[in-house]
């Protein structure tokens, strides 16, 4: 009785994150800090800070299963804008690292909303990095090179700029080439033309859907009714 009890009590637990996080989008990594080049309008966790690029303020998820409902606000306290000084859309010096907490083994996707509050401040030309150690750790507040030993590209890619409030995201990237990390990088090339500030309202970093143990759930259920019989 004690095995059948641990094997439903392991089906029960498979249901919890999901349910847990059932404002944000399934999947999500919980728990991610950041740093970068400057950090926003306030220190971590105010607002405008690079804790609610990460956190899910301002973020709504009408329908987990359909990702053309997981919208954002153009509200500035729920977006995170780093202050520097830009010319012609370049964005000198300009940053950003994820910590997701621990080394993941298996990443699905990064869903990024740009800037809403004022859309040229929203982030365009990026090369984004993965490490699981870097050589030197980042810094919010000081200059920082991902050739600093550590980091792999990942790409180069193209952010699309915001179209308003109450939008979906703007890109899905897909992380499910990188063979491990605990943090992703982002050295921000270019903005939409803003002089004063670049950065983005939210990122979401998900895992696969835990299909395998699903299928243990199912299995020990299973087991249960042969038991029974």
């Amino acid at each position: 009785m004690k095995c059948l009890r641990a094997l439903l009590l392991v089906g029960a637990i498979l249901v919890v994150p999901t349910a847990a996080r059932a404002d944000m989008i399934p999947y999500g990594i919980p728990g991610a800090v950041g740093s970068a080049f400057h950090r926003g309008d306030s220190p971590d966790p105010g607002n405008g800070s690079l804790s609610r690029l990460l956190d899910g303020h301002g973020l709504s998820v009408a329908d987990p299963s359909d990702s053309s409902t997981w919208t954002h606000n153009s509200s500035w306290p729920d977006n995170w804008q780093g202050q520097g000084s830009f010319t012609g859309g370049e964005t000198p010096g300009a940053w950003l690292a994820i910590d997701l907490g621990k080394e993941e083994q298996a990443l699905s996707e990064m869903y990024i909303w740009n800037v809403r509050e004022r859309l040229d401040r929203g982030m365009q030309d990026v090369d984004i990095y993965f490490a699981t150690t870097p050589t030197v750790t980042p810094v919010t507040g000081s200059p920082y090179d991902f050739g600093s030993g550590g980091w792999t590209l990942l790409g180069s890619y193209v952010i699309p700029q915001a179209t308003g409030a109450n939008t979906p995201y703007d890109i899905a990237i897909p992380l499910n080439t990188i063979p491990s990390a605990r943090y992703i990088g982002f050295d921000i090339e270019t903005n939409y033309g803003s002089t004063f500030r670049v950065g983005a309202a939210e990122i979401q970093i998900t895992t696969p859907e835990p299909t395998t143990l699903s299928l243990l759930a199912l299995g020990g259920l299973g087991l249960l009714r042969r038991r029974r019989r």
